[in-house]
């Protein structure tokens, strides 16, 4: 029998998604977030590091299987470069899914965003403001998912003018070890 795994998260039969293992780092983070905007609200910003075939989509985008109290989706490049087009797809998010808990993950993306240096500090700056503002009663968590240390940390670096929307400032995903892949 041959187990051809797919390189990417998108490419994998959407039947065996569900059937993936949950990263329980990850879940305790998410949870730990909810409950923290729970109790003070706005929003959250959680910058992922790990390396190119780690399985960072996987785990952001499983997050909704393992937590079905929460609405997973991927945000566009528009609104990354957008603070009107973010409004926007939040609110249409939140409309859409009743209301749920949203967790919206930024993914492929660090390569245009590292060539135009502004557009991660203007993000940022961006979150914190609707922290303060429209957002600040809806439950959003914004992942940001990276295979590049330095990119993670000038996403970090920017949340120093509203540290409490940081959920986490050096969150890694390690993929799993050879030993546990078939051969």
């Amino acid at each position: 029998m041959t187990i051809r795994l797919p390189s990417r998260y998108e490419d994998l039969d959407v039947a065996f998604r569900g059937d993936l293992r949950p990263n329980r780092e990850l879940l305790r983070q998410v949870q730990q977030s909810f409950q923290s905007m729970a109790v003070s609200g706005g929003i959250r910003f959680l910058p992922i590091y790990g390396k190119s075939g780690s399985g960072k989509s996987s785990v952001a985008f499983e997050l909704g299987t393992h937590l079905p109290e929460v609405k997973v989706f991927p945000l566009s490049r528009d609104s990354i470069e957008s603070r009107d087009q973010l409004i926007d797809e939040i609110r249409g998010q939140t409309l859409q899914f009743s209301g749920l808990p949203l967790i919206a993950v930024i993914d492929q993306f660090e390569e245009v965003a590292a060539q135009q240096s502004r557009i991660p500090k203007e993000f940022v700056e961006s979150l914190a403001l609707l922290d303060r503002g429209e957002l600040r009663s809806n439950p959003v968590l914004f992942i940001w998912l990276t295979t590049d240390r330095t990119f993670q940390a000038d996403l970090v670096n920017a949340t120093t003018r509203n540290k409490r929307i940081l959920a986490a400032p050096s969150f890694e995903i390690e993929g799993p070890a050879l030993k546990d892949w078939p051969t």
